[in-house]
């Protein structure tokens, strides 16, 4: 929480495949909020069947990215 306020980081990501818990008390001790990025990792065959892929992942971590950023 320090260097999220050291740093005057507004955001903390984390991404879908790891327990939110630090990043939300990370976030609440800054006064920052949370946001996720997926290293497609996360990616399922039923996403698969339903025509996600990686452009599709990565428009959606752009997409977060932005609204984190304010460059929305």
């Amino acid at each position: 929480a320090d260097t999220v306020r050291a740093t005057g980081a507004t955001t903390v990501f984390t991404e879908p495949l790891v327990a939110p818990a630090l990043a939300d008390t990370v976030a609440r001790e800054a006064g920052a909020s949370t946001a996720t990025l997926d290293p497609l990792e996360s990616l399922s065959s039923a996403d698969e069947h339903a025509g996600v892929d990686y452009f599709d992942v990565m428009r959606k971590n752009l997409a977060a990215l932005r609204e984190a950023l304010g460059c929305t």
